[in-house]
């Protein structure tokens, strides 16, 4: 059984925090026997020292506080929105994805000092042009009915993380240097006239986050962060038209670290270490990943009929680039959690025209000069054994290693 639907609203990062929840409780609830095994190195008070990398994904929603003026004229004010719904069907809306590496030093009083460096991409604008963003509607004293707006291309921070661990758990503060690449948009309504200028933004970030080990080298966390660029601007129309506006976003955000170097068990899966069988089932959450990288291009051709679905005489080259993350974690008895997110850039070349079998299927996805944020797929699968010849299944791909009966009822939900 499946269901499927248009959902809005920060579905995503609500499944994500919930996975991080659900590991610990996942890890204890197994049913295990003694052995006489050797034990798995265990810490019960976790060393988080070392470096590590890994990605997020998260939602952000905020709001900008903007001035037009004009030559001679008086101001004009208004304000926007920068959250906007999520739309499951064509993936919009102000959820992004991201990456981070850092490193990290555990004083002997278990307190922690670190730095982290991130960036992360929003969604694919929607038929507005808004990722992270928003738009108003004015009257300009001078150029009539207008729409401004302005929307995140790319952002990311640099910042200080310090905090305290006891046993296994980080408890920390951040702050630091915060930076977002964006692109506004003025256009004249009567005259249909658009100026669309690229504005780089400077501030601050400051927030707060728990993280935990989930398996080894592997850690989870759920973070809150927020981000203010102070007022500033650009001159629209030669000048004729200048837009001030501030801009800070807040942010929560789920992510996976994987921690080099540190091969201690967590000590959140001691019940499976101490009471263990032969061989222990540490399966509780599964991460894969792949990166695809694809360069088209043709040479100079004879093209007497040239048009716009047509490919261009002059030759040409284009690059399409994709980061994709699987991750799943057990949340009970049968039952799965699988978030898929992905980020992708670039196009097909002709802007994948001019062919009639395009010669790469990575050069379908939504061409963008910038890198934007997608999830490809999640859900929730409940498999209820039925009974019969068992077979065994490796670990792979949105799959859990195991034991399946040949009879078996597997429902899911996305």
């Amino acid at each position: 059984m499946e269901v499927t639907g248009k959902m809005r609203g920060p579905l995503i990062v609500a499944l994500c925090a919930v996975a991080l929840a659900s590991v610990q409780h996942a890890l204890a609830a197994d049913d295990v026997v003694v052995t006489k095994t050797p034990p798995l190195r265990v810490s019960s008070a976790y060393d988080w020292s070392g470096f590590y990398a890994g990605g997020d994904l998260g939602y952000a929603w905020g709001s900008s506080k903007w001035t037009a003026s004009s030559p001679g004229a008086p101001n004009v004010s208004g304000s926007f929105n920068l959250a906007q719904p999520i739309d499951t069907f064509s993936e919009t809306g102000s959820f992004f994805a991201g990456l981070q590496a850092g490193y990290n030093y555990m004083l002997p009083n278990r307190l922690l000092v670190g730095a982290e460096i991130d960036t992360t991409f929003p969604s694919f604008p929607n038929l507005a042009g808004i990722s992270i963003g928003g738009t108003s509607n004015l009257t300009s004293p001078t150029l009539g009915a207008e729409t401004f707006s302005e929307t995140v291309l790319a952002s990311g921070t640099v910042r200080g993380r310090i905090g305290y661990a006891p046993g296994s758990w980080l408890f920390y503060a951040t702050g630091g240097f915060a930076w977002t690449y964006d692109r506004l948009t003025l256009t004249q309504l009567n005259t249909g006239a658009t100026e669309s200028p690229f504005l780089w933004r400077l501030g601050f970030a400051a927030g707060a986050g728990v993280e935990a080990p989930i398996a080894p080298h592997w850690t989870a966390r759920l973070e809150y962060l927020f981000t203010d660029y102070g007022n500033s601007g650009t001159a629209f129309f030669a000048g004729a038209q200048r837009f001030n506006a501030d801009f800070s976003l807040q942010e929560i955000r789920a992510g996976v670290n994987y921690q080099f170097g540190n091969n201690a068990q967590p000590a959140s899966a001691l019940s499976l270490v101490t009471k263990a069988p032969a061989v222990a089932d540490l399966d509780n959450v599964n991460f894969h990943g792949q990166t695809t990288f694809t360069w088209q291009g043709y040479p100079a051709i004879r093209s007497p009929y040239e048009g716009a679905n047509s490919l261009q005489r002059g030759g040409q080259g284009r690059e399409t680039t994709d980061v994709t993350l699987f991750a799943g974690v057990r949340l009970w008895k049968g039952a799965e959690l699988w978030v898929d997110p992905e980020i992708d850039q670039g196009f097909g070349f002709a802007n994948t025209h001019g062919a009639a079998g395009f010669p790469s299927a990575e050069a379908y996805k939504l061409g963008s000069d910038y890198p934007y944020a997608r999830v490809q797929r999640y859900f929730v699968r409940q498999t209820l054994d039925l009974g019969g010849e068992t077979q065994k299944i490796d670990a792979d791909v949105n799959q859990f290693a195991g034991s399946y009966a040949a009879n078996r009822l597997v429902l899911t939900v996305r």
